[in-house]
């Protein structure tokens, strides 16, 4: 110990000011270091919520559009009108801020269901009738967004997939070493009722 202290007693000015200039340089690069580390992390977590926000409210308008079939004709156009833009808001949020593969998937659920929805009334109801906003939906499209639309018709994505594929997107968000993120990674194997 009696060492230690002769070391620093003998210190000269120019070694006292070289280890303080070592001192203070240790103490900033912790500082900066970790609020770099807090900003990126907030960062992170922000982005997290306003994806969980975007891919949920996709799930939620593919679910309305699948269980809008329920509803009485006369009280659906109303809730149509509603999800159209919703629809409208959330895939062009989702094809600026997401994931171009995951938000492809969530995109085409969302377009599966109301052309399903769709078919299912002309076919089952014969209705002819669209509300107004659905139909300027459709006046606005080029023919090759109309005869694209079509197709999904005959599409099948299963909800259970897109709901993995935007777990495991938004894993992406979650720190590396937490049990969340391991959590959401996993493919979904529980057997769910129909509607789930």
């Amino acid at each position: 110990m009696t060492n230690w202290i002769d070391l620093w007693r003998n210190l000269t000015s120019g070694q006292a000011t070289l280890l303080g200039g070592a001192f203070v340089l240790c103490a900033a690069f912790l500082t900066f270091g970790t609020g770099a580390l807090d900003r990126r992390s907030r960062a992170k977590r922000q982005f997290y919520e306003e994806m969980k926000a975007l891919y949920a409210e996709a799930l939620r308008i593919g679910r309305d559009l699948e269980l809008l079939k329920a509803v009485p004709p006369g009280d659906r156009d109303k809730i149509v009108t509603a999800k159209v833009d919703a629809m409208q808001k959330v895939i062009s949020e989702l094809a600026l801020t997401g994931n171009y593969q995951t938000a492809h998937i969530a995109i085409a659920y969302t377009y599966q269901q109301s052309v399903q929805l769709a078919t299912w009334a002309r076919d089952v109801e014969n209705d002819i009738g669209w509300p107004d906003q659905f139909r300027k939906w459709l006046d606005n499209m080029t023919d090759q967004d109309l005869t694209a639309l079509k197709e999904y018709r005959h599409v099948r994505i299963d909800r259970r997939h897109v709901v993995e594929a935007l777990r495991s997107e938004l894993a992406l968000y979650v720190p590396r070493c937490s049990r969340h993120r391991r959590v959401m990674r996993r493919a979904i194997r529980v057997e769910r009722y129909g509607l789930n």
